[in-house]
């Protein structure tokens, strides 16, 4: 759901508005629940349907089949469940592998050009929905718990704040809300979650969209300068894009009096990329960890490095098909063993060295996240490389030649860094990353930035092409 865009606002409100006043003020007993569960279901489902039918119809799809086998061996031998596990999740993972890779398997692994593929269109959500199903059929049949009710699941699989770009839901956390939810808004709920959405609307549309125009797209020029530039602003666009998604739905979710994950907690204030990647897309890694590391043995090998690196090769798959998503994966996993190696020696680092290196080494791995040329990518790997490339006066040229783009960088660089110090003061102070963001002052003063501030050319969440 794009939060930003007002077509959702105007779909959303006057449903949960009706759905609050039958609830709150005429419906009790089984129609209350009836009608909240119920009415959180086609709200759910006529907001994903609003996107695109066939993005709808691949999520019944999806969803039914899981809940089906599910309820069919709910009561069977875990023999012949962990049987089932086996079959079943490839099954529900064919809709990702076709849309998401099919066209990279046929062109880049078997050399076939096949114009089918390659004009495929990444149904919205699909990766999210997709992982967050897989987990709740293998936390139900891998762990004897029972299936819920039919409208529960549903209510679980398609909660419209989080279904689209995550946060990734357990079955452990959710499912119990979705259970007890009775369509029910009170006032306190939503003054507690209205500040977490214009929190997250100022991130998308005041920071990340601006810091988009302040990138060159497809350079591939010879000043690493200007590399470097367009590592950055995506660096801190693709958080304050992502970021400003999850915290809208967080924001949503409460106003609902739903609690979901928080999915990510300042990580460009981390002093290792260790922290980083715990703060980073919460939901994703603890998925990773859980289903992939832990499943491998995690840290109890010997070959815990392996685990890592195969856990992170997998995560960059996951996020696009395209060799630069492999090597951005496996770069991350690198990095993450290099780190663990330095821990296990007990050798430590002032903090602020420690912060330095991660934000260094995080801007330059986003380089082979943004671009999908590998030639480009290499191109600009070997710029950053090469010292005879690095000319103050060409940057400054550069610079010049495009004035809007320049001052964009240099004004919204000074206010991402501005936005991560307050992040900073605020955890230390408050042991919260967005506390001083929620106050009402700083609410107001967000809002006037989005009036005065927002960019001309807004974009869709960035997480939506995933």
């Amino acid at each position: 759901m794009d939060f930003s865009n007002w077509t959702f606002w105007l779909i959303a409100l006057p449903s949960l508005l009706l759905m609050g006043v039958l609830c709150g003020k005429f419906a009790r007993g089984l129609w209350q629940e009836l009608i909240g569960k119920w009415g959180l279901t086609i709200l759910s489902l006529s907001l994903l349907g609003s996107v695109s039918m066939e993005t709808l119809l691949i999520f019944l799809s999806v969803s039914l089949v899981a809940y089906v086998a599910c309820r069919l061996f709910e009561n069977s031998r875990q023999v012949v469940k962990k049987r089932l596990l086996i079959g079943l999740i490839p099954i529900l993972l064919l809709p990702l592998l076709f849309y998401k890779y099919a066209d990279f398997i046929t062109s880049e692994i078997l050399r076939q050009e096949w114009d089918t593929f390659r004009d495929l269109i990444i149904p919205i959500g699909i990766s999210f929905y997709t992982f967050q199903i897989i987990a709740f059929c293998i936390d139900t049949l891998r762990d004897n718990q029972k299936v819920p009710s039919f409208i529960d699941y549903m209510n679980f699989c398609s909660f419209f704040p989080q279904i689209v770009a995550g946060p990734i839901e357990r079955r452990d956390s959710l499912l119990p809300q979705m259970a007890a939810w009775r369509g029910t808004i009170n006032s306190a709920s939503i003054a507690e979650g209205v500040p977490y959405i214009i929190l997250g609307i100022f991130y998308k549309c005041v920071m990340a969209d601006n810091l988009a125009l302040a990138m060159q797209v497809g350079y591939a020029g010879d000043n690493a300068f200007q590399v470097w530039t367009n590592n950055i602003a995506f660096g801190f666009r693709i958080y304050f894009d992502f970021a400003g998604y999850g915290l809208s739905a967080y924001g949503v979710a409460k106003c609902l009096g739903v609690q979901v994950t928080m999915n990510f907690m300042s990580p460009y204030t981390s002093c290792n990329v260790t922290e980083f990647w715990r703060r980073w897309h919460v939901s994703l890694t603890l998925w990773f960890r859980d289903y992939i590391y832990f499943a491998m043995g995690g840290s109890r090998t010997r070959f815990w490095w392996f685990n890592i690196i195969f856990m992170f090769l997998i995560s960059g798959i996951w996020h696009g098909a395209g060799w630069n998503f492999i090597i951005w994966g496996g770069l991350a996993g690198v990095t993450m063993v290099i780190h663990r190696i330095f821990r296990k020696s007990k050798t430590t680092m002032p903090a602020f060295i420690g912060w330095m290196m991660t934000f260094g080494i995080m801007m330059f791995i986003w380089m082979f996240f943004y671009e999908t040329d590998m030639n480009i990518v290499w191109k600009n790997f070997c710029t950053i490389a090469d010292i005879a490339c690095y000319q103050v006066g060409d940057y400054i040229e550069q610079l010049q030649s495009k004035p809007l783009s320049g001052a964009v960088f240099l004004v919204f660089l000074f206010l991402s860094l501005l936005v991560v110090a307050a992040e900073y003061i605020s955890q230390k102070k408050y042991e919260h990353p967005y506390a001083i963001f929620l106050t009402p002052g700083m609410c107001a003063l967000m809002v006037l930035c989005m009036c005065m501030l927002r960019s001309g050319q807004q974009s869709q969440f960035i997480y939506f092409a995933f």
